[in-house]
C-alpha cells in the first residue's frame, strides 16, 4: 500500500511537470504565430517580447483588451491558446490540490519522512503518553523540544504542534525507523503495550534492543510492568527502567506509615489523572 501511494505521488509530480511543459510550449508557439500575424497590424506588437507578454496576460487572466489581435489568423491562434490554457490551468490546480491533500493525509497517517535531530522519541502509546508530553511542555527546557511518537495508531494521538507521528508496527521495525529519524534521537521512551498481558515486557525489551542498535548514544527509558523482568530490560540497553508497580507499592507503603511527601505525591498523581483526557485509551 505504501509503495502504491509512493508511485502515485511520483506520477502526479511528473504529470504536473509535463503539464507545465505543455503550457510553456503552447504559450511560446502561439506567441510566435501571433507575432508573425500581428507585427504589421497591431499597434501593441512590435517585437516577439510584446507578443509573448500579451499572450501570457490573456492566457493567465481574463485578457488585456489593448492587446487584442487585429487579424483573423491572430484571433484564431489566441482563441486556441486561451482554450488550451484554461484546460491546463484547471488540471494543474486540481493536481496541486491533490498533492497538498495527499501530503496532509500522509502526515496524519504517520507516513511522512521526518528529518529531526536531537529529538525525543516515544515508542508505543498508552495512558502514560499524554502525561509525558504534558510534563515536557510544562518544563522550560523541553517546552519547545520536538517529540515524535512511534505507535501502531491510525492517526496522531494528541494535538500538539511540536509533536509528530510515525505509524509503526509493534515492536518497531522497517521503514518506520527511518521515518522517525531514530538514529538522531537524544532520548527514547519505550512505553508498555497494555494489550499484551503476558508479553508486554518482552515486547518492550525488543523495542529497547532495536532502539539501542539504531541509536547507540541515546538515553533509553523503559516502562516495566513485571518487576521480575527488570534484568532483561536492562540487558536490552535501557538506561533507566521505571517499574510502575514498584513505584506504586513503595508510595502506598510510605503513605501508610505516615510519610507526608509520599502522600503529597499520591495526591498530585490523583489530581493529574483527573486532568487526563478521557478519550485516550490504551492500545
Amino acid at each position: 500500500m505504501q509503495r502504491f501511494i509512493r508511485l502515485m505521488a511520483v506520477a502526479r509530480y511528473r504529470f504536473i511537470v509535463e503539464l507545465t511543459g505543455v503550457f510553456v510550449v503552447v504559450w511560446l508557439a502561439c506567441a510566435g504565430l501571433i507575432y508573425v500575424f500581428e507585427v504589421s497590424h497591431s499597434p501593441r506588437i512590435h517585437t516577439f517580447s510584446d507578443a509573448t507578454y500579451g499572450l501570457l496576460v490573456t492566457m493567465t487572466t481574463s485578457g488585456d483588451s489593448a492587446v487584442a489581435p487585429q487579424t483573423d489568423a491572430g484571433r484564431m491562434v489566441m482563441g486556441l491558446a486561451v482554450i488550451v490554457s484554461k484546460l491546463l490551468t484547471a488540471l494543474l490546480c486540481a493536481l496541486a490540490a491533490a498533492v497538498l491533500i495527499e501530503r496532509k493525509v500522509r502526515e496524519d497517517m504517520g507516513l511522512t519522512m521526518h528529518r529531526l535531530h536531537h529529538h525525543i522519541v516515544i515508542i508505543g502509546w498508552n495512558l502514560k503518553g499524554p502525561h509525558i508530553v504534558q510534563t515536557l511542555r510544562a518544563d522550560a527546557q523541553y517546552a519547545h523540544a520536538p517529540v515524535l511518537v512511534m505507535a501502531d495508531l491510525e492517526h496522531k494521538p494528541i494535538d500538539d504542534p511540536l509533536l509528530t507521528f510515525t505509524r509503526s508496527p509493534y515492536p518497531i521495525r522497517g521503514e518506520a525507523i527511518e521515518r522517525a529519524s531514530l538514529p538522531q534521537a537524544d532520548t527514547v521512551v519505550v512505553l508498555a503495550n497494555y494489550g499484551e498481558k503476558q508479553n508486554a515486557d518482552a515486547l518492550t525489551a525488543v523495542n529497547c534492543l532495536v532502539a539501542r542498535q539504531h541509536a547507540p548514544s541515546a538515553r533509553i527509558i523503559a516502562e516495566l510492568l513485571d518487576p521480575a523482568q527488570r534484568p532483561y530490560l536492562e540487558a536490552a540497553g535501557a538506561n533507566l527502567v521505571i517499574g510502575i508497580g514498584e513505584i506504586g507499592g513503595f508510595l502506598l507503603a510510605e503513605a501508610t506509615i505516615g510519610n507526608e511527601q509520599a502522600r503529597q505525591l499520591l495526591s498530585y498523581l490523583a489530581a493529574s489523572n483527573h486532568k487526563q483526557p478521557r478519550s485516550i485509551q490504551a492500545p
